[in-house]
């Protein structure tokens, strides 16, 4: 046992690799973060990992492996590779969205409607705050009882209540933010015999990365193909659509798929480039000429651009 490297509460911690931590934190959660990662922080960033990671634990996400950069040069298949700028990333960009979010995580750690959360110095990484500050704590706090989303009093140790107006607002957050914080990608590609070797390397890469990858062609159902097609899009993170071969099926899910504001990784096969339709050319493919080169340049493109 020991202290959290990030939240300083009490965790387990095992050294593995060079110097790099793997800890179980009960705020924190499980993860893995090397030293020129944590040496790099600042002690707000400290902070800001801290609050990103306690969002994540409370929402039971798989637990992130943590580097500074090149992260490619990490083989492990229970952890999601991250580089600690792509995680700081995430952190929100304006004042509304802290609040949203702090809103949410009150209502995670809150077992029934009605019930009195008791806020102690523990309770700060449920408040997306940049810094320790308790100022900044109590700003959140404030803003959230004017909003008439929690009942309760702006202090350490204090009770909070998310009130009735608090859990529609949650309604509403949690139906924007399922698919954000989905793990699945939808492949949409030409599902020939000659294709079946590069669909198995481009679910390979997903699944490198950290998604599971649905195949329409191998899920079992009992609907319309196109119903369950626009299901699974709409489940999805984001959309990996190969064009070669040019099926008109690729071209309604990708475009599906940026009709909903999805991210979406195109490919093709060189020899099939020339035929790309004039409305799709302009996006950025990756041009692949063998499985292998899909395989790498796939995972390197989910790992810079899927967060």
């Amino acid at each position: 046992m020991g202290n959290c490297k990030v939240c300083g509460h009490q965790a387990s911690i095992a050294e593995v690799g060079f110097d790099d931590s793997k800890i179980n934190c009960d705020y924190c959660g499980r993860f893995i973060i090397t030293s020129d990662a944590l040496e790099s922080l600042s002690s707000s960033g400290r902070n800001v990992l801290a609050v990103l990671l306690r969002e994540r634990e409370i929402n039971k996400k798989s637990p992130l492996a943590i580097f500074l950069k090149n992260k490619e040069d990490y083989v492990t298949d229970s952890y999601r590779l991250v580089t600690l700028e792509e995680l700081i990333s995430t952190f929100p960009k304006n004042v509304s969205e802290r609040i949203d979010r702090t809103l949410l995580n009150l209502a995670n750690v809150t077992r029934y409607p009605g019930q009195t959360l008791h806020i102690t110095e523990r309770s700060k990484t449920l408040f997306f705050t940049q810094t320790m500050d308790t100022r900044e704590m109590f700003f959140l706090m404030q803003q959230l009882i004017d909003d008439g989303l929690i009942s309760g009093h702006t202090s350490i140790p204090s009770e909070l209540t998310v009130t009735v107006k608090g859990w529609n607002r949650i309604a509403d957050l949690e139906i924007e933010q399922k698919s954000q914080d989905s793990d699945q990608a939808f492949v949409a590609m030409w599902f020939g015999e000659e294709m079946n070797s590069v669909a198995e390397k481009m679910l390979s890469a997903i699944k490198a990365a950290g998604f599971k990858a649905v195949r329409i062609d191998k899920k079992e159902h009992n609907n319309k193909i196109d119903d369950e097609i626009i299901a699974e899009i709409k489940k999805s993170k984001f959309v990996v659509a190969d064009f070669t071969g040019h099926r008109g099926g690729v071209y309604f899910e990708a475009g599906f798929g940026m009709g909903l504001g999805k991210p979406v990784i195109w490919t093709c096969r060189e020899d099939s480039l020339s035929e790309l339709h004039f409305d799709t050319r302009q996006y950025s493919h990756i041009v692949w000429k063998d499985e292998d080169e899909l395989y790498s340049k796939l995972l390197n493109r989910i790992r810079a651009t899927i967060n």
